[in-house]
C-alpha cells in the first residue's frame, strides 16, 4: 500500500502535512476558511517510530 513501508508500519509525509490546522466560521452564506500554522520541533524532532 501506499502509506505503508514494506514491514506494514505507518508511511509518514512530514513535508506536506507538518501543520495545525483550523477552520474559521464566517457565517451561515459564506464558506469557512481554512487556517494552518506550520509547527516547528525545537526539542523533540519528527522521526519514524517503530511499534514492533
Amino acid at each position: 500500500m501506499e502509506y505503508q513501508t514494506e514491514d506494514g508500519e505507518a508511511l509518514r509525509d512530514d513535508e506536506n502535512f507538518c501543520y495545525s490546522a483550523a477552520w474559521e466560521f464566517k457565517g451561515i452564506d459564506s464558506e469557512p476558511e481554512l487556517h494552518r500554522e506550520p509547527l516547528e520541533f525545537k526539542e523533540v524532532h519528527l522521526a519514524v517510530r517503530s511499534y514492533k
